[in-house]
């Protein structure tokens, strides 16, 4: 048995208070805080408690841009008993910056760009349990590069 409770928010406000140049600007935010409880050998794999999004867009005649800062809290995934009755494999928390681009020949053509992950930030993979010293507890360091996305989009 296990139960999840928690919250989450979203804002997204335009800065067009700010005078006319805030006019293209719109700024937003949201994130989840969850709590689990319950057997710990419950099968939650892929459970994230804390999440989050923020960034700005910026949008005028025919150019969007969107700057997103992605913040995945601790993933736990599967047990490990060797490192303990309590242990078990997680990826470490991470944020990351996605940007994208859009030019807009017409209102049914556009030229999008896109770019993921913009510092390369590592995908770390950590196994520990309350005995595990935190020496021991990095196992490995994954980069998977910057992805960039080019593309024509068409609405027809």
């Amino acid at each position: 048995d296990a139960r999840i409770t928690g919250a989450e928010f979203n804002l997204r406000h335009s800065l067009r208070g700010l005078g006319r140049w805030g006019t293209y600007f719109t700024v937003f935010a949201n994130a989840t805080k969850l709590k689990l409880e319950g057997n710990q050998q419950a099968n939650f794999q892929s459970f994230i408690p804390t999440s989050g999004n923020w960034g700005a867009s910026y949008s005028r005649k025919q150019i969007s841009l969107v700057a997103r800062w992605n913040y995945r809290g601790l993933d736990k995934r599967i047990a490990q008993p060797a490192f303990g009755p309590d242990a078990f494999q997680y990826f470490k928390a991470r944020t990351t910056l996605d940007l994208s681009l859009a030019w807009h020949f017409t209102t049914r053509l556009s030229l999008q760009a896109s770019i993921n992950n913009v510092f390369n930030v590592p995908q770390r993979t950590v196994y520990y349990g309350a005995a595990t010293p935190k020496y021991a507890q990095q196992f490995r360091t994954e980069e998977f590069g910057v992805p960039i996305t080019v593309g024509i989009r068409g609405t027809f």
